[in-house]
């Protein structure tokens, strides 16, 4: 039966937060939305706190620092406003943590340490959806006392040595380029010709700190033992930073590249990846999978990514969640995707072995909302419990599976 469904040593003070210590609770003037580079963990803590915090409300000061700045808010709200986008976003976090399942799929003895890397969303632009994650690991952590979870807000400073403490490493919707004034794309630079020549510096510095981290650190971590879990930005990096061939995408398996989004009509207009696409269940047997055999015929209605699999990847790679494109005429993936690998590029969730660590990808995660879908949450929390080395599945190479 078709089953359809949806470097440098780090500073510890400022740029770590454990999840069982009272989170974002500092002063308003601590979320300062124009701090920019001077203090870049202060700012991406300050854009993901609507949707951590959701009962916060900012103060005057606050929102006149917004205009002009924000996509959530414009500085001129009322308090009635406030309060309902207070309300709304509460409403999505309570809905996150009900679709949480009553125990996890394995149990647990003892405390898997999870490191989350949730900086640099693009600004605003991906900091729903990395809030979402993150509020599915903390509530998890707090419900199920099987994870121990530190986050990093800033990225400079991560090391070998900080990466063999951990059990699993997260790639929370990160986005490869530093972000505020002079970031190459929602700073300021675009703007003002004058900050070309220092943005053009700072790319050369973000590019030798990305090959550092991206290419050696994480891939030697997993190689080792260790294991990474990726969530949707993240498969931006490589065609945006490291390369479609580098160590990196070789090591998610997975990366997106040119036309980022579905096509519908043959086109890519505005973003067809937000319409409801059917998934389709490629291994039903496999434990991964399991979160959507309740529900054969939804749809997620999310942003989605045409992926590419690199060609050092192309016989490592296992997808076990696809889109369905096929019950839905017009929508398909970019030529220039399909044409690199057709039967992977509708990937939705992929794993693979990476020397003797693992790896979860996904392309889910834009938006905060997705998280408060019951399969999802679940399938979210296996893929952590298979990355954390409990969840036992097949994930040998697709070729060895005669994929």
């Amino acid at each position: 039966m078709k089953h359809t469904i949806l470097f440098t040593s780090l500073t510890l003070t400022l740029a770590l937060s454990l999840v069982h210590v009272p989170a974002l609770r500092a002063a308003e003037s601590d979320y300062s939305p124009l701090c920019w580079d001077e203090d870049e963990a202060k700012e991406q803590r300050s854009i993901m706190r609507v949707y951590l915090e959701p009962s916060h409300i900012p103060t005057a000061e606050y929102l006149a620092s917004c205009r002009g700045e924000r996509a959530l808010y414009t500085g001129d709200e009322t308090p009635e406003q406030l309060k309902a986008i207070s309300a709304k976003y509460q409403a999505v976090y309570d809905k996150i943590v009900a679709a949480l399942p009553e125990k996890l799929s394995v149990p647990v003895t003892g405390k898997r340490k999870i490191l989350v890397l949730c900086y640099r969303t693009g600004l605003w632009y991906h900091a729903p959806g990395a809030a979402g994650y993150l509020i599915v690991l903390r509530e998890a952590a707090k419900k199920y006392g099987a994870f121990e979870l530190t986050e990093v807000y800033k990225p400079d400073g991560i090391d070998a040595k900080m990466l063999a403490g951990f059990d699993v490493v997260v790639l929370d919707s990160i986005h490869p380029w530093r972000q505020g004034k002079y970031g190459p794309q929602f700073g300021l630079a675009a703007k003002h010709p004058e900050l070309q020549a220092e943005t053009n510096k700072r790319r050369n510095e973000e590019l030798a700190v990305a090959n550092a981290l991206y290419n050696e650190l994480l891939p030697a971590y997993v190689k080792n033992g260790g294991s990474l879990i990726a969530i949707h930005a993240t498969l931006l990096t490589p065609g945006m930073m490291t390369g479609m061939e580098s160590e990196f995408a070789s090591l998610l398996g997975g990366a997106v590249d040119d036309y980022v989004h579905p096509w519908k009509n043959g086109k890519l207009s505005g973003l067809p990846g937000y319409c409801p696409i059917p998934i389709k269940i490629l291994e039903p047997n496999n434990p991964l999978t399991f979160a959507f055999r309740d529900a054969p015929d939804a749809k997620l209605t999310t942003e989605l990514f045409s992926i590419w699999l690199p060609k050092a990847s192309m016989n490592d790679s296992r997808a076990i969640i696809s889109n369905d494109y096929e019950t839905l005429p017009g929508v398909s993936y970019s030529v220039k995707s399909g044409e690199q690998c057709k039967e992977f590029a509708p990937a939705i969730i992929w794993i693979k072995n990476h020397g003797k660590g693992r790896v979860y990808s996904t392309a889910l995660g834009h938006d905060e909302e997705i998280f408060g879908v019951p399969c999802v949450a679940r399938a979210m929390l296996d893929g952590l419990q298979y990355a954390a080395g409990d969840l036992k599945v097949p994930d040998a190479a697709a070729t060895a599976a005669g994929k």
